[in-house]
């Protein structure tokens, strides 16, 4: 009878602790997922701001990028392999997003205003998205190139 008991108490145990790191492994995936799903949000904002296809593409891309900033102060777990260089990733990506999209807000004022250097406006703004793509596809890597 007390064996019984102990092994009840122990396989409760074992599921408590599987029950456990599962949920944290799906927590980390859920905040990969939405650093991706937030990146691409901004990738396509930035695209509408460089061509002027949205409304308020200006706004849109300010508030694409803050939303890509938040989703990269993710924290993971030991449980996913390179934890801590995606976290780092993510938070690089964030920057050269928030970057871009001030150089490309400073391009379109540059075209309205007629005393800018257009043309350095648009070479840094080009550099930038270089960088950024750059940065995010070494976030893919390190991620295992998961979606």
């Amino acid at each position: 009878m007390k064996n019984k008991w102990l092994l009840i108490l122990v396989l409760a145990v074992a599921a408590g602790v599987f029950l456990f790191f599962y949920v944290m492994y799906r927590d980390d995936i859920g905040a990969l997922r939405s650093f991706m799903a937030s990146y691409e949000r901004f990738d396509k904002a930035v695209s509408d701001l460089s061509v002027g296809g949205a409304d308020d593409p200006e706004s849109n891309a300010g508030s694409a990028a803050a939303d890509l900033a938040s989703k990269a102060s993710l924290r993971l777990s030991s449980l996913i392999k390179n934890d801590a260089g995606l976290m780092d990733q993510a938070l690089e990506v964030a920057d050269l997003a928030r970057r871009e999209a001030e150089s490309l807000r400073a391009y379109r004022l540059g075209i309205e205003n007629e005393n800018a250097d257009v043309d350095e406006l648009a070479e840094a703004s080009r550099a930038l998205t270089g960088k950024r793509k750059e940065a995010y596809a070494r976030f893919r890597e390190l991620g295992g190139g998961r979606r």
